[in-house]
């Protein structure tokens, strides 16, 4: 019995003395040193600074895309008002469409008429125009019996109402029988005028020439259509440039917007969030 157990002894001091040459044995195995916790931290800091980049990334794209599509939606619709109140423009002998001589602008009477008597609504006279650097408004004011002048009468407007924001363009070409022109172009024979059936346009404004009044008969330059061009960006992309230099980058014409800011020292994410539209409207 006294050499078993000495046998025995002798075979757990053999076992640990292994244990302590050959740490790898699982069941023996010593624990993780601080270096190695450190490190593991480390490696899960850098993991999680990289999810969420990539997280954060998704949502600011998200978040830009959403922009841009309110952007475009809003010009969409300030071009359709356009067009459903220029269906209902008065066009004839005394009254016309007008167009701002020095700024891209509309200003002209529609025939929502109002409860009858002299000093009732007669007409609705609206305005558009780019106002306050990138805000397109639209204005509009009661047009009564009373008034006779109904050239000037179109610029009788009281209430304003933005119908799109993130506007950086706005241009109007004027499609006629011969000849396409912004409607800034100076005024010549047959579209455009700034004395109309012998009556004097307001100041800083001039009338396009339609076939619907009887005296512009066998006039071969009739304006027939409006072409109207916008540019919209979303907010995002608009805290990014300075206003007055990027609308400055598109230049007068246009047919010509995406290639000068193709070319323009914008930055690339504007660039790239610039959406120009465009939509021809008939005249009366």
């Amino acid at each position: 019995m006294r050499f078993w157990i000495l046998d025995f002894g002798l075979g757990i001091g053999r076992a640990s003395a292994r244990r302590a040459f050959h740490p790898s044995i699982p069941w023996a195995s010593p624990g993780f040193t601080l270096i190695e916790l450190l490190t593991a931290m480390a490696v899960l800091a850098m993991i999680l600074v990289m999810m969420l980049q990539v997280v954060n990334g998704i949502l600011q794209s998200t978040k830009t895309q959403n922009q841009q599509m309110d952007s475009v939606g809003a010009a969409r619709r300030m071009l359709d008002v356009m067009e459903s109140d220029l269906r209902q423009a008065i066009v004839g002998e005394n009254a016309a469409v007008l167009v701002n001589a020095s700024s891209p602008g509309l200003a002209f009477l529609t025939d929502r008429r109002g409860p009858a008597g002299s000093t009732g609504h007669r007409f609705l006279a609206v305005r558009y125009a780019l106002t306050n650097s990138t805000q397109f408004s639209r204005s509009y004011g009661s047009v009564g019996f009373t008034n006779t002048d109904l050239l000037a009468g179109a610029l009788a407007t009281s209430t304003n109402s933005v119908l799109a924001d993130g506007i950086l363009g706005f241009q109007i070409r004027v499609m006629s029988d011969s000849t396409n022109r912004v409607s800034t172009s100076a005024p010549s024979a047959n579209w455009s005028t700034n004395s109309y059936n012998g009556a004097s346009t307001p100041t800083g404004w001039n009338a396009l020439i339609t076939g619907s009044p009887s005296f512009a008969t066998g006039l071969t330059n009739r304006a027939q259509s409006l072409q109207i061009w916008v540019a919209a960006v979303d907010k995002q992309s608009l805290q990014l440039v300075d206003i007055a230099s990027a609308q400055a980058a598109f230049g007068a014409d246009p047919t010509a917007w995406q290639a000068n800011v193709d070319a323009s020292s914008l930055p690339a994410q504007v660039k790239s969030s610039i959406r120009i539209l465009t939509k021809t409207l008939a005249l009366p």
